[in-house]
């Protein structure tokens, strides 16, 4: 699962060039789930118990790879930054709002630069151009990869209002 999340998660730009064949793409993590059922069937073999607590520890960190990955820590960031501005600073507009949020992000920026960047959008689009960006993710090639980010990113800035 960390393989799969680390590797293959990657967009296709920054993905080596091995990982390509399907045969390596998927063969890998199904051979590791075989081995791993294996080891546990072995163990289920000696105690239960302990069979039942490693396949409940591989569960529990699959999940947390799952929930906590490199773009959904950046979204947060991003969007917890917004919110602190947003709640600090009630009387201004959002586009001032995430004009700061994205001079936060990007120090370095002219000012026309980050105006370009936040013109006509809200955070939840802001915050996926961000790591469009920030990751060189281009939306064609790695479409799953950006339609995952989209819906993510939505579900982030649905749950925090």
């Amino acid at each position: 699962m960390l393989w799969y999340r680390t590797v293959v998660a990657l967009p296709v730009k920054k993905q080596p060039l091995f990982i390509h064949p399907v045969l390596f793409k998927w063969g890998i993590p199904t051979l590791s789930v075989a081995i791993f059922a294996a080891g546990v069937y072995l163990l289920s073999t000696i105690s239960h118990g302990l069979a039942g607590a490693v396949f409940a520890a591989a569960l529990l960190l699959s999940v947390l790879v799952a929930k906590f990955d490199r773009y959904s820590a950046d979204m947060r960031i991003i969007h917890d930054h917004y919110r602190d501005v947003r709640e600090a600073n009630p009387g201004l507009e959002e586009v001032e709002v995430l004009f700061i949020a994205a001079k936060w992000r990007y120090p370095q920026w002219s000012h026309d630069r980050i105006v370009e960047l936040v013109a006509g959008k809200n955070i939840e689009s802001l915050i996926l151009l961000m790591l469009i960006n920030e990751n060189k993710i281009d939306p064609i090639s790695d479409w799953e990869l950006y339609r995952s980010l989209k819906v993510r990113v939505a579900r982030l800035v649905g749950a925090g209002k």
